[in-house]
Parts: structure tokens; C-alpha cells; sequence
């Protein structure tokens, strides 16, 4: 019979840091932005489409 194998010996953990990142700049966010310029282009060209009779 073989011996058995020791028991694994256990490892610490790394402790959680926060990721070191800037403070975002004030200001309108990109999905804001994004509504405040396509928003306007969208009811435009609805508003403005040709009829047909």
C-alpha cells in the first residue's frame, strides 16, 4: 500500500485593494451625451419625413 500523500499546504489569500483611479471629471456622461445628440436628429427627421396620400 503507498503512503499517503501530505495534505496540501494552504495559501493566504491576497488582501483586496481598491483599484487607484482618478476621479471622473464633472459633466455629462457618454450615454447622456449620446442622447442629447442623437435624440434631437431622431425627432427631426421623423417630424420633417414626406407624406404620402
Amino acid at each position: 500500500m503507498r503512503p499517503r500523500p501530505p495534505a496540501p499546504a494552504r495559501v493566504a489569500l491576497p488582501t483586496y485593494r481598491r483599484i487607484q483611479r482618478p476621479e471622473p471629471r464633472g459633466g455629462p456622461t457618454l450615454v447622456h451625451l449620446m442622447l442629447l445628440v442623437t435624440a434631437p436628429a431622431v425627432l427631426a427627421t421623423a417630424a420633417l419625413r414626406p407624406r404620402s396620400r
